[in-house]
């Protein structure tokens, strides 16, 4: 799903303009392949600015379930090469001299950490701040093969994160599923939910660059409801801001979207022993979770379901906070916390 586009005008210059005509093919084939599935959301163009104005330009942003990928897509009319010394060289023509050029694995991990500095200046607490460093951040290196681009070094394998564009998908696919397969049941990992809701902050606190071609943008209308994800055919400039968001409400959405940190007095759930009636539990995992009883060591099933499906929770964990999640009706609630 499509969250925000790319609609930059067409830069002048040669150079920017093949850099531009590039991230417009790579975001082309990430629509084709993502863009009708919820699961998978793609923001085209994000720039996120730090407190100390560190900046991080990212062509694209892929939000799934258990993190994030940064796909920085290259514009090449010749030959990519990485050289034994790990220099990278980009050649127009075999008969050219090489230019050197900046390591673009490097640097797509660098705006990852830029910009989980980002998310973290507005974690309010320890629990926000843990589950925001635990996001698994992946990144992609695309090259085009439409004007004869080719990649050549002498070890493939050292550069896993380097692919052709229109290959993309395949590489996007396979980080999620290993992602997926590698999951422990205490990792973190993202609801539909909260990827809506992450993808709608990372929107807000976007800033365009400021250039004599920039395209005016419009204030961002109010949020959509927490359990219903960003509609495609909205565009980028119904949802950008030029004014940096209050610190308070930062530090609401990251809260709610990423960590899920709650106190018992959200909690709508009341648990107890069915044999002692000690309301002194927590959730442990065996073949399924269950409640243990603190007081007379009794182990008890949870069969809660949902009171508008009447299905049965699928109980989720993120540190300390268990979730209580109904497929059917796409909601999160927090379920019990272990002290």
């Amino acid at each position: 799903m499509i969250v925000k586009e790319n609609f930059n005008p067409v830069p002048k210059d040669r150079l920017r303009k093949a850099g531009h005509d590039e991230e417009i093919r790579v975001a082309y084939y990430l629509k084709m392949a993502f863009g009708d599935d919820p699961k998978v959301l793609i923001l085209h163009d994000l720039r996120v600015v730090f407190d100390d104005g560190t900046t991080a330009q990212m062509d694209h942003l892929i939000i799934h379930q258990h993190g994030l990928i940064i796909v920085e897509s290259k514009s090449v009319a010749g030959i990519l090469e990485v050289e034994d010394d790990g220099q990278w060289l980009r050649k127009y023509s075999p008969k050219e001299k090489p230019e050197g050029m900046g390591n673009p694995i490097k640097q797509a991990n660098r705006q990852g950490q830029t910009l989980k500095k980002v998310l973290l200046s507005g974690a309010s607490n320890d629990v926000t701040r843990n589950a925001i460093q635990e996001l698994a951040v992946d990144v992609l290196v695309t090259f085009s093969t439409a004007n004869g681009g080719v990649f050549i070094t002498k070890n493939r394998q050292l550069y896993p994160e380097v692919c052709p564009a229109d290959v993309i998908d395949d590489h996007v696919n396979r980080i999620v599923s290993d992602r997926a397969n590698n999951a422990k049941p205490q990792d973190f990992s993202l609801s539909e939910s909260h990827r809506a809701r992450l993808a709608e902050h990372l929107v807000k606190i976007h800033k365009p660059y400021k250039s004599n071609n920039a395209i005016t943008e419009n204030p961002c209308p109010k949020a959509p409801l927490y359990d219903k994800p960003l509609k495609v055919e909205q565009k980028t400039s119904e949802y950008m801001v030029s004014e940096k968001p209050k610190l308070t409400s930062v530090i609401s959405v990251i809260t709610d979207a990423i960590s899920g940190t709650f106190s018992d007095t959200n909690n709508k759930f009341k648990h107890s022993c069915r044999k002692c009636k000690s309301d002194k539990v927590e959730i442990r995992f065996g073949k399924n979770y269950y409640l243990k009883c603190l007081s007379c060591d009794e182990n008890n099933r949870i069969d809660t379901t949902c009171s508008k499906c009447k299905n049965v929770f699928k109980i989720r964990k993120d540190k300390k906070n268990f979730f209580a999640e109904c497929l059917t009706c796409k909601t999160s609630e927090i379920f019990h916390i272990n002290s």
